[in-house]
């Protein structure tokens, strides 16, 4: 079932493993900018490090949005990253205090993951052909079985059930406030920076080398995270490299 939202084009199926997986088979002429995959009933979705992803059939958000943003980069990818992450951030902020962005691009409200974000880029030449944004957001699951230590919904945040439509509606929404007006690299990195989860304060970390005190210093032009120890040393690490240390699997 096909329609439209807003500017988004809507390709709806009731069933999927992954929408992420089911999008990458679909030509770029047919999913092409602001496509949306939307299913209610995804039943192996795939998160960070291939993580798996659980959700109840028709209780939450699972989609791949396809951006095509003109002319980015490729050394710029990270920017749809913070374009999604921002505006995830944004729509959970409509209902709950504390919203964040953990690096680099989970969604959490203080120390609970309430969203994750999967994205595949395609590369054309020197610029950023298409890139497939797979979100995955608690909103009306009361309970979790699975192993992930610190999942939560909307719902267990508010104490209300929301309309997964409407919620769908408010998302893209978001999204498209914060694609529609990306201008400038440096000031999308600021406004993400100013939104990470742990941005203030000295905490415990785990590198190859060891556990270590550090403070978020900044996040550089790639997307790696910068952070200063309690030496004031600089240290800057890509995914995967560095682990925050005193909450559950924070960078799992």
């Amino acid at each position: 079932m096909n329609y439209n939202i807003g500017k988004f084009k809507i390709f709806e199926v009731k069933e999927t493993l992954s929408t992420n997986k089911l999008a990458n088979k679909l030509p770029i002429e047919k999913f092409s900018d602001r496509c949306v995959l939307l299913t209610w009933k995804q039943t192996a979705g795939v998160g960070q490090r291939g993580n798996s992803w659980e959700s109840k059939p028709n209780k939450n958000i699972s989609i791949t949005i396809s951006l095509m943003p003109n002319k980015l980069h490729a050394s710029e990818q990270f920017a749809i990253s913070m374009i999604v992450a921002l505006g995830c951030r944004d729509f959970v902020s409509k209902y709950t205090t504390d919203a964040c962005v953990k690096w680099p691009n989970d969604i959490y409200v203080k120390d609970k993951k309430i969203g994750g974000i999967l994205i595949e880029h395609s590369i054309m030449g020197e610029y950023i052909e298409r890139s497939l944004c797979g979100i995955g957001l608690n909103i009306n699951q009361s309970e979790f079985l699975s192993s992930a230590p610190n999942p939560v919904s909307l719902q267990q945040l508010t104490g209300k059930e929301f309309s997964l439509t409407k919620v769908l509606e408010e998302l893209l929404t978001c999204i498209e406030r914060r694609y529609s007006n990306y201008i400038n690299y440096d000031v999308l990195r600021k406004n993400f920076i100013s939104h990470l989860f742990r941005k203030e304060g000295i905490y415990s970390w785990i590198d190859e080398k060891g556990e270590f005190k550090a403070s978020i210093e900044n996040i550089n032009e790639y997307g790696q995270l910068i952070l200063k120890d309690d030496s004031n040393i600089f240290k800057t690490y890509s995914f995967k490299e560095i682990k925050y240390v005193g909450s559950p699997n924070l960078f799992r």
